[in-house]
């Protein structure tokens, strides 16, 4: 059983950078997580009944952890579609933005439990999600 699932892409070097941020930050606290880059990829070549088992395995883990630590950076599709059905499926969102300038989606906000822009912020809101399963901190910044 896993306490987070970790929503992010690695496919250039700012997300790979930002996902072993995440799992280094999830380390320190001592929160067992499920990472889809670390557990189950598709080949490019996959069959369809292996795209089925990939595709299975990331929604069982997003429904049976406590949260989700969603990165937004370069918004990869994947990611946002684990967004979305973590939040159809009543599972709390942090979203990780590193380096925000600018606006967040007003989407995601409003789906999300917390915004952290640093790692400092996503040790915050990983603790208090982790003490609080109702914990929240609303994002207070601009929005598109």
């Amino acid at each position: 059983m896993y306490d987070c699932y970790i929503a992010s892409g690695w496919f250039n070097e700012n997300q790979a950078r930002d996902l072993e941020n995440i799992k280094q930050t999830l380390d320190e606290l001592g929160v067992k997580y499920f990472s889809p880059k670390d557990e189950i990829v598709a080949k490019p070549d996959a069959s369809p009944e292996e795209q089925e088992m990939i595709f299975k395995g990331n929604v069982d883990a997003i429904t049976s952890g406590k949260f989700v630590v969603c990165n937004t950076r370069d918004k990869d599709l994947g990611t946002i579609f684990e967004a979305g059905f973590s939040y159809a499926s009543g599972v709390p969102i942090v979203y990780y933005a590193e380096g925000l300038t600018g606006n967040f989606n007003l989407m995601l906000s409003r789906s999300g439990r917390a915004v952290a822009t640093n790692v400092s912020e996503l040790k915050e809101h990983v603790k208090g999600i982790m003490e609080n399963p109702e914990y929240e901190k609303e994002y207070v910044g601009f929005v598109e």
